[in-house]
């Protein structure tokens, strides 16, 4: 926009002279922050994650941690929609928009906040010491992933130890009444001595791998014991209301939930185009305005034939 001439100044009332909109909204997404020396360089996920900082503290193996879907949706769209609703609420006191900035890097910072500030705490047993040592980046085996029999996974997360009481009363349960004897059993004791740790993922490995995972999930179904299988996303589909693949839209407001669209299915994926005939009219565009756009190309090349067959 800002390199055709359709920056914010071009809309903003400044230094007396009268812009085209003074309550328009303006937002822009960037990869880098506009201050770092990466931000004229090209980027994707994995590079604003790795600049942020985060990648370090993310699990993974002992070479190399593991990758996430946390930049660009999160660091960059989530905080972008946020900053364009918070921009919303306070038009509603000035009368007046704003830009909304946004970076990929400082979005991701901001919302691993929680991760970052434990680790600036070095006594923070939570992710104060290096990676893989800590509760949350796999150095607890009471926080971790399992592989079963079968090849499939379980997840632990009984941090507590109210929760952890009820895991490894079900865990132990569960070997011996299926003839698994071992030296060494741990107790409800054992999640507080650091010391027996690596004693006690050898053990949970082991017993995991002994059995497959829909027989584990049920050991624990029902119960407290924080150890949920990890499903497939056609398994995961099946846990909703939907019953869709496409993730519903969230969240749900009880008052106006979203509604309907003819010949659109909930929580499907939307043709490029769907609604923009919708808001062409609500923003109060006549027939011939819409028309003349379309004409022009102002949606796209192929926008002529969705637009045209839409209800007027």
């Amino acid at each position: 926009m800002e390199r055709m001439g359709l920056g914010p100044d071009l809309f903003y009332d400044n230094d007396g002279k009268k812009g085209l909109n003074d309550r328009l909204i303006y937002a822009r997404i960037a990869g880098f922050p506009p201050d770092s020396p990466y931000k004229f360089m090209a980027g994707h996920e994995l590079s604003y994650l790795a600049t942020s900082g985060v990648l370090s503290m993310l699990p993974g193996s002992p070479e190399k941690p593991a990758g996430a879907i946390l930049a660009d949706f999160a660091g960059g769209g989530l905080m972008c929609a946020t900053g364009i609703l918070l921009a919303v609420v306070e038009r509603t006191k000035s009368g007046r928009g704003q830009v909304v900035d946004v970076n990929l890097v400082a979005g991701t910072r901001y919302v691993s906040s929680y991760p970052l500030l434990h680790h600036v705490a070095s006594t923070s047993s939570i992710l104060g010491g290096p990676r893989g040592t800590n509760l949350y980046d796999g150095g607890a085996p009471f926080y971790d992933i399992y592989t079963c029999s079968d090849g499939q996974w379980i997840s632990v997360a009984c941090l507590e130890p109210e929760f952890f009481a009820i895991f490894i009363e079900r865990f132990n349960t569960a070997l011996q009444a299926s003839g698994v004897k071992s030296e060494w059993i741990p107790t409800h004791k054992t999640q507080s001595r650091k010391k027996d740790w690596p004693k006690l993922r050898g053990y949970l490995e082991d017993g995991f791998r002994r059995m497959p995972r829909d027989f584990w999930a049920s050991i624990f179904h029902g119960s407290d014991a924080c150890a949920m299988p990890v499903l497939t996303p056609e398994e995961a589909s099946q846990v909703g209301p939907s019953g869709s693949l496409c993730p519903a839209p969230h969240p749900h407001l009880s008052r106006t939930p979203p509604l309907p669209q003819e010949g659109v299915q909930l929580g499907s994926t939307l043709e490029p185009g769907t609604h923009t005939m919708q808001v062409l009219i609500e923003v109060g565009l006549s027939r011939d305005e819409i028309e003349k756009l379309t004409l022009d190309g102002a949606f796209g090349n192929d926008s002529y034939i969705t637009i045209s067959r839409s209800k007027l």
